[in-house]
């Protein structure tokens, strides 16, 4: 009987040692694929301009490299898909700032999902990294909750809680918020555990932790090896449509009276400002319903908090974020209700929070009647994108400089 007992104790252990032996060898020959790859220029020209991506946006290993490599890195939303051929993606390295960029960030990316993103340890002294905040994010009483959920990224999620350098105030901060948001959402069910006992803040939300730590360990090892193999196959899959980078020689002067002739010829069809298609499409037969429509409008979000908690976690991480503060459409926003004085009201509170953190910034209050600089109601356009493209080659040719 303890012979056949011991038999099978040896099998099982052989099993897992094999096991764990070929998810060695196997990582192994990931990173020394990745290591190949990624110092060639061609393969990751296409990768740092792809949106939308989920391996770069919820992966670690892309971030990481981009920082290594000294690119920009660029977190924002939706703006970030913007089709203006001022689009930063067009316009990294350029004479101004000879570096390249990566952008980061996907539709209803919001400031508590970026705060993981700057809080894991591979970001970790990140001077080049900017984040376009929208003041559309701070509309209403919340996030938008299924947006929240759908760029969840629970490997980041992992990171962010595993680094030293995140105080616990702030990750109960995010674990609080994050049990809050997901919790009417079908499926996250180990990071609503996860969420639920540390925001017990106790004992038994310690020991619970504690006695769940190897099954977390190991889903975390799975999260980085899964991540190491998108990361191997996006690459091999970009070098199909490989790049190099070209250092763009660029006239600012020149390129803003080109912009403004490139807004001229799409935005003919309305008063605001907004190019034609988007104009036909999403306001043409509504428009008249919507003057004052959103003269009740809130804007207490809990974003802004989310706001400040992402500047703190920057400020723990010894990140140092460059606040890109996205001006609005004002003639929209002046017709529909909300008023350049509760607009102003809202710019000076995020100025304010980024001001107490001692984060760089760019206020774009002063544009929000400039034509051409939007591109909609809400999205920067030819000119708007140039302006901001202008600044953070300055901004950031000044912190390589340093």
């Amino acid at each position: 009987m303890k012979s056949r007992l011991l038999k099978k104790v040896i099998v099982l252990f052989a099993a897992v040692a094999t096991i764990i032996l070929i998810a060695y060898v196997f990582e192994g020959y990931l990173d020394k694929r990745i290591d190949e790859m990624y110092h060639v220029s061609d393969y990751t020209k296409v990768l740092n301009q792809q949106f939308d991506d989920n391996t770069k946006d919820k992966g670690q290993l892309i971030l990481e490299r981009s920082a290594d490599n000294g690119n920009v890195i660029l977190l924002g939303s939706s703006e970030l898909q913007s089709w203006a051929g001022q689009n930063p993606i067009n316009m990294f390295p350029n004479s101004t700032l000879d570096e390249d960029l990566t952008i980061v960030g996907q539709a209803y990316v919001q400031s508590l999902l970026h705060s993981m993103k700057v809080g894991t340890r591979a970001l970790e002294d990140e001077k080049k990294i900017a984040i376009v905040v929208s003041l559309q994010w701070f509309f209403g009483d919340d996030i938008d909750v299924n947006g929240f959920a759908a760029n969840f990224s629970e490997y980041q999620f992992y990171e962010m809680m595993k680094n030293d350098r995140v105080s616990h105030e702030s990750k109960l901060y995010v674990c609080k918020r994050t049990d809050e948001l997901l919790r009417d959402i079908q499926g996250y069910d180990d990071i609503k555990v996860y969420a639920w006992l540390y925001t017990r803040d106790s004992a038994l939300g310690n020991a619970g932790l504690t006695v769940l730590k190897p099954y977390y360990s190991l889903r975390h090892k799975l999260l980085e090896m899964k991540d190491k193999w998108d990361t191997y196959q996006i690459l091999k899959k970009t070098a199909l449509d490989a790049k190099t980078p070209e250092t763009l020689e660029i006239d600012w002067n020149q390129a803003m009276e080109d912009a403004q002739k490139e807004g001229e010829k799409f935005c003919t069809n309305n008063e605001f400002y907004v190019e034609n298609s988007y104009y036909t499409q999403y306001l043409a037969d509504t428009i008249q319903d919507l003057k004052g429509v959103e003269s009740e409008t809130k804007m207490e979000s809990k974003e802004f908090e989310d706001f400040k908690m992402f500047l703190q976690i920057c400020k723990e991480n010894g990140v140092e974020p460059y606040i890109i503060m996205m001006n609005t459409n004002g003639l929209y926003y002046d017709y529909v209700g909300i008023d350049q004085e509760k607009r102003n009201a809202l710019y000076d509170r995020v100025e304010q929070a980024a001001k107490e953190q001692g984060a760089a910034y760019l206020r774009l209050s002063d544009k929000e009647y400039e034509p051409y600089f939007m591109l909609d109601v809400m999205h920067l356009g030819w000119k708007g994108w140039l302006y901001v493209d202008e600044q953070i080659s300055e901004h950031f040719s000044e912190v390589q400089g340093k």
